[in-house]
């Protein structure tokens, strides 16, 4: 598993994309900063934030599902799998070595262009709250921990890079683009006594959206959300709720990548 790590760390650390990516999110950040310079402080749920958040659904989870995904299939293709195949290494260790490494190389980029752009709002003199950083830089690691893990596991499924990075826009475009429209179609056909109950089980099955509601109410835009949403917002007000998203987050990565080491160890039997 270590091995697997390393090389996994220092292969996307050695890539120019790497750098690539630390520009692109330093220059989002800070235009998004820009374009609110005029409000005094950042606090609360406001439009800016609500953009931020919306850009960093938009962005994220897709690298993320590309990244994690190419990252399996490229071995297969290269005949990398095949070699590691003949070693007496795990599975289920292989695919936690590649998710832990890819993803501390994905949050060491993310974190150099976040703390970029903390350091140019302070130096142009923007009001942004300890407070509100620390939650958007939350928001965006648990983003990229879940469509990471997704994303190996659809690479995990794919014998070619085309068919990885199909899969991957299409889960992007399911899960983030029409996930909304897919709910308001669902609920057409609910008796309205169970719409709430059914809201709750699409919130668990696309992290993304339960990562959206409970940050906004984190930021107190709760009301955004409606009636329907007002026993979930009062407990995502709870302070337990942050160590129920943790186990939430575990379980579910856990889960994917459980099935991923499955369904590499039946290819490697095949």
């Amino acid at each position: 598993m270590k091995t697997a790590l390393l090389m996994e760390w220092r292969t996307t650390l050695r890539q120019s994309s790497a750098y690539t990516f630390v520009i692109l999110w330093t220059f989002v950040i800070s235009l998004l900063f820009l374009l609110n310079r005029g409000l005094p402080q950042f606090e609360g749920y406001t439009n800016m934030l609500g953009t931020m958040i919306n850009l960093l659904l938009y962005l994220l989870p897709l690298f993320m599902l590309i990244f994690g995904s190419l990252s399996i299939t490229n071995e297969v293709e290269s005949g990398q799998w095949s070699l590691l195949s003949t070693y007496p290494v795990s599975t289920f260790q292989y695919v936690i070595g590649k998710f832990v490494g890819q993803l501390l190389a994905q949050i060491a980029i993310f974190t150099l262009s976040f703390g970029i752009s903390m350091v140019i709002s302070t130096v142009l003199q923007f009001s942004v709250s300890l407070r509100w950083m620390v939650l958007i830089y939350l928001f965006s690691i648990f983003l990229l921990s879940f469509f990471l893990a997704l994303g190996i596991l659809l690479g995990s499924f794919a014998y070619t890079r085309w068919q990885a990075l199909m899969s991957s826009v299409a889960a992007w475009f399911i899960l983030i683009m029409m996930w909304s429209s897919l709910i308001i179609a669902l609920l057409q056909f609910v008796s309205y006594t169970f719409i709430p109950n059914v809201l709750f089980i699409t919130l668990l099955l696309n992290p993304a959206e339960l990562l959206r509601v409970f940050f906004v109410v984190q930021f107190g835009g709760g009301a955004v959300f409606g009636q329907d949403f007002d026993t979930l917002v009062s407990f995502f007000n709870m302070g337990i709720s942050l160590p129920v998203l943790i186990l939430y987050t575990f379980v579910y990565l856990v889960a994917l990548l459980a099935i991923s080491g499955w369904k590499l160890e039946r290819r490697k039997m095949n």
